[in-house]
């Protein structure tokens, strides 16, 4: 399903030929012819991207900055065409917010390349905005820093020989640590950059392409900014970059002035975007930890039971899970206050911490429970486990706020283990779960396992 798309342009003919190539795509067209129509299409339902006539009624540059200054507009991606050879003009569309600005009407394998990628880019960060907004939060409520350290650019030029020249350009142009690369170097690196820009090499033009995908692909690299200079016209590859996920393309001579212009936008944009995915990550992250320990919590737990589940299913290795409930807990939080509880929680998950693998998981599953899943633990190896994590607690007292007591707990643990690859999680659950209640049935402060005979 496609888009929709306005075409703003007060030419009948280009307007009728826009929407011809965009038929193929099942696009939705809109079309203003001025800048009333403008302001009333765009305000009723804004498009998912705007193609304007440079010389658009009043302007199409004008037009651009003042959509890119509408609080519920800036969004909307404008790509401005007509500009022919004109690099100035080009540098102003760029600067007035626009994602593009092509020389001439775009023809229909570049137009919708270029829909493809905007529309594409665009999904992305509102999805982003979406999951934001599901925890009750501006998306862009964290101001940002007032200081802001250079932008990293790699420049990969086609030959040697012109990379001093770019180098120099850039620098003038614009406030950034620059270095050149060639394509083996620039993968090499041992840090990723804000900003690529990669040049297409004469007769080998697929090299840029992999560049991009590869950059795409890589975990340090996939959300940099990557733009392409293509000396000539507008070709298939220069589409194919689009597709493969390129920011942009420069044609034409290098012009360091243009870069700057579109480095100014991304890169803007890239920390804007970078601190909203940020934000994002720590929410889904304090959704999935407990905020008094910092453990991992019940949601957590049920998830990677899950997989733990399925790799079982597939012959995967050897587990144990631990269920750790501290013994009369209540009685502390009664005779200390609901404060000291917490210091005695804190506590007990920080010794279990220092206890555990790395590789072992540790989570607070309620009040006082904790679990514990030991990968790769046969019933020698669990049992030993058990019994360290239960010394660690009971070992020695937690020192508490309330003028300086110190509390002793104990600590009961239940324990099953993965009995094959018929065992679901659930059912690996509920048997530690009643090994712990028979750990507690039998005087408390002991390690019962599920089954003896598989302890044995």
């Amino acid at each position: 399903m496609g888009g929709r798309i306005l075409i703003a342009d007060d030419t009948v003919t280009d307007r009728i030929a826009l929407k011809a190539r965009l038929a193929t795509a099942r696009h939705t067209v809109v079309q203003a012819r001025h800048g009333e129509e403008l302001a009333s299409v765009m305000l009723s339902t804004p498009p998912d991207v705007v193609l304007m006539d440079i010389d658009f009624p009043g302007g199409g540059i004008a037009a651009c900055r003042a959509l890119k200054a509408h609080a519920r507009l800036r969004e909307v991606p404008v790509v401005l065409y007509g500009a022919a050879d004109d690099t100035a003009a080009r540098v102003a569309a760029l600067e007035a917010g626009a994602e593009e600005c092509l020389a001439d009407l775009p023809g229909e394998t570049l137009l919708l390349a270029l829909l493809r990628n905007l529309i594409r880019r665009n999904a992305e960060r509102s999805e982003l905005m979406r999951r934001h907004a599901l925890h009750g939060n501006d998306a862009l409520a964290e101001a940002p820093t007032s200081f802001q350290a250079r932008p990293r650019i790699t420049l990969v030029p086609a030959s040697a020989a012109d990379g001093p020249s770019w180098r120099a350009g850039v620098e003038a142009a614009f406030p950034a640590k620059v270095t050149l690369a060639t394509a083996t170097t620039m993968l090499e690196a041992a840090s990723a950059s804000d900003a690529y820009v990669i040049a297409f090499a004469p007769g080998n033009p697929g090299t840029a392409l992999g560049l991009v995908a590869e950059l795409r692909a890589r975990p340090a690299t996939r959300h940099a900014i990557v733009l392409l200079h293509h000396p000539g016209p507008a070709s298939d590859i220069a589409e194919m970059a689009l597709d493969f996920g390129a920011d942009g393309i420069l044609r034409g001579p290098f012009s360091p002035d243009e870069l700057a212009a579109r480095l100014q936008r991304l890169l803007a944009r890239k920390r804007e975007t970078d601190r909203l995915r940020a934000q994002v990550e720590d929410q889904l992250d304090k959704a999935l930890r407990d905020p008094l320990t910092g453990l991992f919590n019940r949601r957590y737990v049920d998830g990677y039971l899950a997989r733990l589940s399925r790799e079982r299913a597939t012959g995967g290795n050897a587990c144990a899970l631990l269920l750790i409930d501290l013994d009369h807990f209540k009685s502390v939080n009664d005779r200390f206050g609901h404060l000291a509880g917490d210091d005695v929680l804190v506590e007990t998950a920080r010794r279990l911490r220092t206890t555990l693998r790395e590789i072992d998981l540790l989570a607070r599953i309620g009040g006082e429970e904790f679990l514990v899943i030991l990968r790769g633990a046969d019933a020698a190896t669990a049992r030993d486990t058990a019994d360290r994590l239960r010394r660690a607690i009971g070992g020695r007292p937690v020192p508490v706020r309330s003028g300086g007591d110190e509390v002793s707990v104990t600590a009961s643990v239940g324990v099953a283990l993965c009995a094959g690859s018929h065992t679901n999680h659930r059912e690996l659950f509920d048997q530690a779960d009643r090994a712990l209640y028979a750990s507690k049935a039998a005087g408390r402060n002991r390690v019962t396992f599920a089954s003896e005979r598989s302890a044995a």
